[in-house]
């Protein structure tokens, strides 16, 4: 199924699974409950395959080599998992499993920035919850996929808009 979803076809369909696997379509419902179900299994181990790419980073350290390495990491895991992610949110709706296996992800990501910022999030007193949240938003797959396809740009300037804009933030 990532196979497929990679190579441009974003709702394959069980057939279409099957024959990239090599198996025959009762192969597929002898692992998997229904497509939905294959779907939740591809997007967990696409995640779980690049989480390594999005690390903690110590909390210590001027804060812009910690923005610049976080922002660099989240370019590096998005732009790998970004079409398995774009064909999840689309779906996500429809299905539970799914919607757990996208809320795991962004707690990882957001128990990461919460970690590697910890000291800025303190220095804000009252207002931390809301600098995280923000930072979040910023940094998330939905802010990621919008600088990269509604608003065009490359993954590395993509990379230099998260850095101005947590940037911002974190020293406001």
């Amino acid at each position: 199924m990532i196979d497929l979803i990679e190579s441009g076809i974003p709702q394959p369909t069980t057939v279409q699974v099957a024959s990239r696997a090599g198996n025959a379509v009762r192969t597929i419902f002898d692992h998997f409950e229904d497509i939905d179900d294959l779907f939740c299994q591809a997007a967990e181990l696409q995640a779980s395959r690049h989480r390594a790419v999005v690390g903690r980073i110590p909390p210590h350290g001027p804060v812009g080599n910690r923005i610049r390495a976080t922002s660099h990491q989240r370019r590096q895991h998005y732009e790998e998992v970004g079409p398995v992610l774009r064909v999840a949110y689309g779906r996500n709706p429809g299905s539970p499993g799914l919607g757990t296996v996208l809320a795991n992800h962004r707690r990882v990501l957001r128990h990461h920035l919460s970690y590697t910022f910890g000291p800025e999030l303190a220095a804000r007193g009252p207002e931390a919850r809301f600098v995280l949240e923000t930072v979040d938003l910023t940094t998330g797959w939905q802010n990621w996929n919008a600088l990269r396809i509604d608003a065009g740009h490359s993954a590395v300037a993509a990379e230099e808009i998260v850095v101005f804009a947590v940037t911002a933030m974190l020293r406001g």
